[in-house]
């Protein structure tokens, strides 16, 4: 061939092999959809790694169809992820065969496989770009987009943790582990002490023994005994958390005063013999021997509602204070099945309190209904399907819960459902 033809043929076959080169740079397209090793959600972040092996091969031409006379050229230059072979021609006419040929195109684990196939004396690509994994990120993008042979870039566009607001919505294997770990999956029991039952009541003494504390004393909040679990509230200190949990189990139920009952406060339960509400945010419990189930949160939170003395104050075992015959329904003699989500704000670095009090050491058990029965042989039982983790000690698996002692206490199960922040 002359001069002339030859360079074209050159420029040719190096545009091509740019082109193919560019698009292998560019593409993050792999087979199926969903790449292999993509985007993998652990909790908050997203987790993942990304490993892509590269260009192997590249552009590939062997020679041409020799003619007999003139000189033989066999191979050419051959780079490793370059141009394998060469242009072969000899004197005495110009001729080639196969031209450039490549096999398979860009191919892709979890992307496109092949690539552009033609026939012989064509453009026909075998290899290609290659990758295996497709963008990664770990709370983020982590990696970037990295490849072996070829264009690489090592890290490309790296973020640790990406884009991630604190917060968000996270469910319970996310932020709650760091937030609030403790209340997911926390089973609170209103441990009956040991000792003799005082009709269907059982002893709720100190949880070092002895007897109850200041019984004549004569403000209600220095009376009787107070059972409290602390536990400090993780995440970013300062920063506000809204807590959101589902919480099943039995409960006797108790009057408050000066805070908002979400149930309705002039009608009793509509089914109290199935599931109830009894969430109370703020306010005080009233004077009587019925116990309380409180959480307390400090720091305060702005804006809460929940503000009691120093404290935001909310109450589990809430019910309404109408009549419902020989007692308001808030201070009936059984016990109820509860069945509710809610949700408190707390700070990262504050406090939370699980407080039972009991103004005169002797706690409802768990023995049903009617009301003013006269033995406990009515014990409720709760559905917890659906919750999850499901609890790994009583009341699970066996309802209802009865300690070894024979009484029958009151308990709640927590899930939390979400920890955001703003």
């Amino acid at each position: 061939m002359n001069r002339t033809t030859f360079r074209m043929l050159c420029v040719a076959s190096f545009a091509l092999i740019a082109a193919s080169c560019s698009q292998g740079a560019s593409s993050t397209s792999p087979v199926g959809g969903t790449p292999a090793g993509g985007t993998t959600s652990v909790g908050g972040g997203s987790v993942a790694s990304s490993t892509q092996p590269g260009n192997t091969g590249g552009t590939t031409s062997t020679g041409g169809s020799p003619v007999t006379g003139g000189a033989t050229r066999t191979g050419g230059s051959t780079p490793i992820g370059g141009s394998a072979g060469g242009v072969t021609t000899t004197p005495g006419g110009t001729t080639t065969s196969g031209g450039t040929t490549r096999t398979g195109g860009s191919s892709a684990t979890g992307g496109s496989a092949g690539g552009v196939t033609t026939s012989p004396g064509g453009t026909t690509s075998t290899g290609g770009t290659t990758r295996t994994g497709g963008s990664s990120a770990t709370g983020g993008s982590v990696g970037g987009t990295t490849r072996t042979g070829g264009t690489t870039s090592a890290g490309g566009t790296t973020s640790a943790g990406g884009t991630t607001s604190t917060g968000g919505t996270t469910g319970a294997g996310g932020a709650s582990t760091d937030v609030v770990p403790w209340l997911n999956g926390y089973l609170w029991v209103g441990t009956c002490s040991n000792g003799s039952a005082s009709g269907l009541d059982c002893p709720l003494l100190p949880d070092t023994g002895g007897a109850c504390p200041n019984a004549t004393a004569t403000n209600f909040a220095d009376r009787g005994v107070f059972r409290t679990v602390t536990q400090t509230v993780g995440g970013t200190a300062g920063t506000k958390y809204t807590v959101t949990f589902e919480v099943r189990g039995v409960l006797g139920t108790k009057c408050y005063t000066g805070g908002t009952m979400r149930a309705s406060s002039t009608t009793p339960p509509t089914s109290p013999e199935t599931t109830n509400d009894g969430w109370y945010v703020g306010g005080t419990p009233t004077d009587s021997k019925w116990n309380t189930y409180e959480i307390h949160v400090n720091p305060p939170v702005a804006g809460s509602n929940a503000l009691s003395g120093t404290d935001d104050v909310y109450y589990l075992n809430a019910f309404p204070s109408v009549s419902g015959g020989l007692d308001s329904w808030c201070e009936m003699h059984e016990t109820f099945p509860m069945k509710y989500t809610a949700s408190f704000p707390v700070t990262g670095g504050g406090t939370i309190k699980l407080i039972l009090h009991d103004s005169n050491c002797l706690g409802q058990m768990n023995c049903g209904g009617p009301n003013r029965q006269t033995t406990c042989a009515n014990s409720r039982t709760i559905d917890l399907t659906g919750m999850s983790p499901q609890p790994t000690s009583p009341p699970s698996p066996t309802q209802p819960y009865k300690q070894s002692n024979g009484f029958y206490p009151q308990w709640l199960f927590f899930n939390v459902k979400s920890v955001t922040s703003p």
